[in-house]
């Protein structure tokens, strides 16, 4: 197998030293309504009056309301995201948010112009900054019950295809690395809102699905964060106005709640909605869960009940019997202490993915089934899963004109590389590693030339050149020499004496190059980055994919809105 694999240790303790237990998260309050098939249901004898506004979209970055329109118990209300005022006695007041799918005739009926080969629901949930030996840690009854009780294929070698959320789900979603899309990125000439890409959507709906998507935390949103967002809403099913609305309501208040519920609640209930109010339609729903995986090592855990709760209740109502259902990450924890161990990087590299497919689907279709079973222990990217959607509309035949990926209904090769995986080399875990002395020149001159790199970027733009800091090289906390397995590239072997002395000896024509991974800390932000530098024909060639390791709180707030993508980078000079 040209890509050996790493195994890890969910409970090394290099990690376990940070791990610490949380209990369910308590939101305080009391609730007074009840959102049941569209009907408010409210009857406590404190309640004297009640109003409801409609919240809707007003662009993504923006919401709008109706006015107040009185509401009375059980009354029925036809709009998907409102918020309820409750008059209590003595001149309290309560407020309460609602979401729901309403059986509008777009979803009811759809015009498809295609049939799919597999004509089966796609049920997405998705948990940021949880790698696999993370939910082997954090969320032990999810892992289990995918396990046991769903017989989920788990794939022990899925990879990430670059930093962060949206190098993740670009893939996934659109079947293109990230550059290959037109410019999106806010600050940046000619960029525009991301209606355009390819984004898989407008084929499932040509196929006749009702498509959606939902994240809670959309102040760090994939296609918001740094990027324009869209124009016109993406999906049929769009949950955006309802959590801008939570935004606004929770500044100042604890953001894994709002009012008296978990926030991963609303997205739970969300997908009940869903399945309940469109039971017959194809429907392609994607639930991304922001806030508890992004707080830290320890927080996921805080919605595993209720997650845990949403599973057994759509196995039990026997929604899975037509839905291939995908519990995944976006990727493993990208900053903090755990991160800057080598265990902490190699699971950032890898996330947590599962596919569960309905129990008759085995003995239908046998032949796919092999193939997935044997992806589970094969080299697998985000731009596999978005050639699985597209196999399940085009099947049986294999799907055309994809640029990167392989169905994961088909075998993928043994001796698959990263390179053909399309996963980039700062970001394979399939390569051998060796320390090499910190006080290495090339290791020194590598870091120097990734702090250049940075302080070129931070220098583009007149703005950020007058606003942020220069950075100095502070100390290197460690290196290594990456080198792919002799397969890959006829590498020989490797010498030296663990100071100065650094010989790499190849077979073939790579001779050249030698590639490093290292860690090192720039003053006078005290930033941790982690950077791959190419030591070519003489040259320090730094691979584009830094990764800062740290947290950079609101060290880079001049110019956080401007240019978003300078955020790890950036230490603004006025602090």
């Amino acid at each position: 197998m040209s890509c050996r694999l790493p195994v890890l240790d969910p409970f090394h303790p290099s990690i376990m030293k940070y791990i610490s237990a949380t209990s369910y998260p308590e939101c305080p309050g009391k609730q007074y309504g009840e959102l049941v098939d569209g009907r408010l249901k409210y009857s406590d004898d404190d309640i004297v009056s009640a109003t409801y506004r409609t919240i809707t979209r007003n662009g993504d970055f923006a919401v709008k309301f109706s006015h107040s329109i009185p509401v009375h118990p059980y009354q029925t209300i036809t709009d998907e995201f409102f918020e309820v005022d409750f008059q209590l006695q003595d001149n309290r007041t309560a407020k309460e948010f609602y979401l729901q799918v309403v059986p509008r005739e777009n979803l009811l009926n759809p015009q498809p112009r295609k049939s799919p080969g597999i004509p089966l629901n796609i049920l997405i949930i998705g948990v940021d900054s949880l790698s696999h030996a993370g939910a082997k840690r954090k969320l032990p009854k999810i892992y289990k019950f995918l396990q046991k009780e769903l017989d989920a294929y788990i794939f022990q070698g899925h990879v990430v295809t670059g930093d962060g959320t949206t190098q993740q789900l670009t893939p996934m979603l659109t079947g293109r690395k990230f550059s290959e899309q037109y410019e999106g990125r806010v600050g940046f000439e000619n960029a525009r809102t991301l209606d355009d890409w390819t984004w898989v959507y407008k084929e499932l709906k040509e196929h006749g699905y009702i498509t959606g998507y939902s994240e809670d935390s959309i102040e760090y949103g994939p296609f918001h964060y740094r990027l324009k967002g869209y124009t016109n809403q993406p999906t049929d099913l769009y949950s955006r106005p309802f959590f801008e609305r939570a935004k606004q309501f929770n500044k100042g208040r604890p953001n894994l709640c709002l009012n008296n519920k978990n926030i991963a609640r609303y997205q739970f209930d969300y997908i009940r909605s869903v399945f309940e109010t469109l039971p017959k339609q194809l429907k392609f729903f994607f639930s991304f869960n922001g806030g508890h995986g992004h707080h830290g090592i320890n927080i996921v855990q805080k919605l595993e009940w209720d997650f845990l709760e949403l599973l057994q209740e759509i196995k039990s109502k026997g929604y899975l019997n037509n839905t291939l259902l995908i519990v995944m990450g976006d990727h493993g924890l990208r900053f903090g202490e755990v991160r800057e161990s080598i265990q902490g990087k190699l699971e950032e590299r890898l996330p947590l993915y599962t596919m569960t497919f309905p129990p008759w689907f085995k003995s239908r279709y046998p032949k796919l089934t092999a193939s997935l079973k044997t992806n589970t222990k094969r080299l697998t990217s985000w731009f596999d899963v978005y050639a699985t959607f597209r196999h399940m509309l085009s099947f049986p035949d294999l799907p055309s004109d994809l640029k990167h990926g392989q169905s994961l209904l088909t075998e993928i090769p043994y001796s698959r590389t990263c390179d053909e995986a399309s996963i980039p080399d700062h970001w394979c875990p399939c390569l051998e590693w060796s320390a090499v002395s910190v006080e290495h020149s090339h290791i020194r001159n590598s870091a120097l030339a990734t702090v250049k790199y940075i302080n070129n970027l931070n220098q583009e733009k007149n703005k950020s050149r007058t606003l942020c800091e220069k950075l100095t090289l502070m100390e290197v906390k460690y290196a290594m020499l990456e080198r792919p397995n002799e397969r890959v590239l006829q590498f020989s072997h490797v010498d030296w004496d663990w100071k100065t002395n650094f010989n790499a000896d190849f077979k073939n024509s790579q001779a050249y190059l030698c590639q490093y991974q290292l860690q090192f800390v720039t003053a006078p932000n005290n930033a941790v980055y982690e950077a791959t530098v190419k030591f070519v024909r003489g040259k320090f060639v730094v691979n584009v994919g830094i990764s800062r390791v740290n947290k950079y709180g609101n060290e880079p707030y001049c110019i956080a809105s401007d240019f978003p993508h300078l955020r790890k980078f950036c230490s603004c000079t006025i602090k």
